[in-house]
């Protein structure tokens, strides 16, 4: 199978690894940014261990029943993405998860526009 592209047929590996290094791009200049904005602290006390699992657990225990395939979306994407990132970054991403969670704006925002999907595709 190959993809085709503006000058020439690329094979759909060289397609792959075109969107990995795109992508790993991305998050070192995400790092960078936030390491820029966020220096290291010097004093760094130890939080508890914790699985992803837990920290999905109760993410999903705080979301709405509807929202928890989100959850598990967003916290699989975190931590896919978390060995490459500070700590405090990774903290920072679930902390937008609980936000995003905990919000009511949000679950009435995502609703309307679930039901409308729903709508337009029957």
């Amino acid at each position: 199978m190959s993809v085709t592209n503006d000058n020439e047929v690329t094979s759909l590996a060289g397609a792959r690894l075109s969107l990995l290094v795109r992508k790993a791009l991305q998050i070192r200049q995400a790092v960078e940014t936030f390491d820029r904005d966020w220096p290291p602290l010097l004093n760094r006390q130890p939080m508890p261990a914790f699985a992803w699992s837990e920290l999905e657990r109760q993410l999903s225990s705080l979301a709405p029943a509807n929202l928890a395939p989100m959850v598990t979306d967003l916290v699989s994407a975190v931590r896919k993405e978390a060995n490459p990132k500070p700590p405090e970054m990774v903290l920072r991403e679930i902390l937008i998860i609980a936000a995003t969670v905990l919000d009511e704006a949000f679950h009435e925002k995502w609703h309307e526009n679930w039901a409308q999907e729903g709508t337009t595709m029957s």
